[in-house]
């Protein structure tokens, strides 16, 4: 099945799933024959995964779990509604976006053109300055607005990187007879002349701090880094099922396992212990070992690849 959409707790070190819902092209979701077969719930319908977003978001606050911010990456950022709704609901955000999308700087007042009528799509007139791209805005950062701040992605050394953030108003929201909230562009480049460039909407207040919204957007690294974890060494994306109960009982399984093992990464011990990735190449070590033990004709396959690795080199 097409994959879905995710919420994800998370402390700044360490994550923990929350829910899960999958994304379905309208193609499945109205083809009954399909629906029958993967025994799919007649409440289920088509979402674009936007709208899975913000459902995941919404059962968390339902759910009594304190919601902070919310961080993601730029399929999410250049969604205006998802942008709206989080105002709305007063969250903070740290948004991924591409450098093509436009802004205004600051807060753009609204010109009237008093000897016409106002059409109806601009009622509130036009905004008194050109909207311009984040790219462009970004090139034109002075060099001595540029400071670097370093922050600390769990318990890894300190990363860095070259920041300068300033007040945009997005430009996607006046056509439609609104101005968007006024909020950070937070503009990142890689140390070095030819460091990667990476743009961010954050909706921190406007006395926060450069470190503070470079906190904020780097968050997601404890989560992406965790989704690999719950994919590569819990099997998260190794549902082969074709129902959707298989799946959902998948989803479960695999966020249980996932929590224990963050709860035992979190029980204090004495001295030094193993880590996730320690115990699961131990795991794998023992595995080899009774993989050979079961079938000892493949040493004798490896030993004859060796020979023959040795005589090429010769």
């Amino acid at each position: 099945m097409p994959g879905g959409g995710d919420r994800r707790a998370v402390d700044g070190a360490s994550a923990w799933p929350l829910g899960a819902l999958l994304y379905l092209p309208e193609t499945w979701t109205s083809d009954r024959a399909r629906r029958a077969a993967a025994r799919m719930p007649t409440a289920i319908g088509f979402q674009e995964k936007w709208r899975l977003a913000l459902t995941l978001v919404r059962r968390s606050r339902a759910a009594g779990l304190t919601v902070t911010a919310v961080v993601a990456d730029a399929e999410y950022g250049h969604n205006s509604t998802v942008r709206q709704t989080l105002h709305r609901w007063r969250l903070p955000y740290a948004l991924g976006i591409s450098p093509t999308l436009t802004v205004f700087r600051g807060t753009p007042t609204l010109r009237i053109d008093r000897q016409q009528p106002a059409p109806r799509n601009r009622q509130h007139g036009w905004p008194a300055q050109e909207a311009v791209d984040v790219r462009l805005l970004s090139d034109a950062v002075p060099a001595r607005a540029w400071r670097r701040v370093a922050w600390r992605n769990g318990t890894n050394p300190p990363w860095a990187a070259e920041f300068a953030a300033q007040r945009v108003t997005p430009a996607t929201d006046w056509r439609h007879r609104r101005l968007a909230p006024e909020i950070w562009l937070l503009c990142e480049r890689g140390l070095g002349p030819t460091g990667r460039r990476k743009h961010y909407f954050v909706s921190l207040p406007a006395t926060a701090s450069l470190p503070q919204l470079v906190r904020l957007a780097h968050q997601r690294w404890a989560i992406e880094q965790h989704y690999q974890d719950l994919k590569t060494e819990l099997g998260l994306d190794h549902f082969e099922g074709r129902t959707y109960p298989g799946w959902q009982h998948h989803q479960v399984i695999s966020a249980v396992a996932y929590a224990f093992l963050q709860a035992e990464r979190r029980r204090p011990r004495d001295g030094p212990h193993l880590t996730f990735p320690q115990v699961c190449a131990f795991v794998q070590e023992i595995f080899t070992g009774l993989l050979f033990i079961s079938r000892p004709h493949y040493m004798r396959w490896m030993k004859q690849a060796e020979q023959r690795f040795h005589q090429l080199r010769i």
